[in-house]
């Protein structure tokens, strides 16, 4: 793996872009980790993309996959670009806008501002398991608040050996957002050390728990999943390796042909 351009350290984002959908399902594994290597192609050449991390999980009664994108994005405007973009022009089906498509259940997506964001260990080596947790929040200033509140919740996340956090906020929808995420944890069977890796970051208390009480946060949504893949387009603008598959095995990789 030749992942280039992501040191680790404060990240220089300023927004950020989240969605969350069951797939349909006629739509298996296989076809799901295809098509996102295919399409990556054509999405993550917009301007200002930093990384994308594509969960994948499964309704425990149900049984549908359950899949997304946690994305970073350098400026507010490139973000609003990727969503009108997104909406309004892509399609891969004639006709049928991008987030439109008759497989996509019920999408839920979101553009947030950055608080703080930050990579404590390398993103090609340990960044495996993600959890994206949403709250409703009262008060003024909230913005300031989270930028305020920052620094204790990123020395917390490090303290708690995460490899990045995310802290998000969503003006018009009156929102904080947090995304972790930690490396899988040795074990000889490749799923048993993805399963540990996702019980404990689930199992971690919020660091929303730093947050000022005076937001009266709740919680609205609360997911932790394996990363199917990684989009890098800071990397493949330099020769490396313009995606990653972090967790496969056991998740499947992409089997088409890779992009030159």
């Amino acid at each position: 793996m030749s992942i280039l351009n992501y040191p680790v350290g404060p990240i220089k984002a300023e927004a950020a872009f989240t969605s969350d959908f069951p797939v349909a399902a006629q739509v298996e594994i296989q076809k799901l980790v295809n098509m996102q290597e295919i399409e990556r192609r054509s999405m993550d050449v917009r301007p200002g993309m930093r990384h994308k991390y594509m969960p994948l999980g499964y309704d425990r009664v149900t049984g549908a996959l359950l899949t997304g994108g946690r994305y970073l994005f350098d400026t507010w405007e490139n973000v609003l670009d990727y969503n009108r973009f997104t909406s309004e022009e892509l399609e891969f089906e004639p006709g049928v806008k991008f987030w439109d498509r008759p497989f996509f259940i019920n999408v839920d997506r979101h553009i947030w501002r950055v608080a703080g964001a930050h990579d404590f260990t390398p993103l090609a080596s340990s960044h495996h398991v993600n959890r994206f947790e949403r709250f409703s929040v009262e008060g003024d200033n909230v913005e300031q608040v989270l930028k305020q509140a920052w620094p204790a919740i990123r020395d917390q996340a490090e303290a708690s050996g995460l490899s990045s956090a995310w802290l998000m906020f969503q003006p018009e929808e009156r929102q904080v957002a947090i995304v972790t995420v930690a490396a899988k944890h040795e074990a000889a069977d490749p799923a048993e050390g993805v399963n540990l890796a996702l019980n404990a970051l689930q199992g971690q208390p919020s660091l929303a728990e730093l947050l000022p009480s005076g937001l009266k946060l709740v919680k609205l949504f609360d997911r932790t999943n394996p990363i199917l893949a990684l989009w890098l387009p800071q990397s493949r603008l330099l020769g490396g390796d313009p995606s990653a598959h972090p967790v496969s095995p056991p998740l499947p990789a992409p089997t088409v042909a890779p992009q030159r």
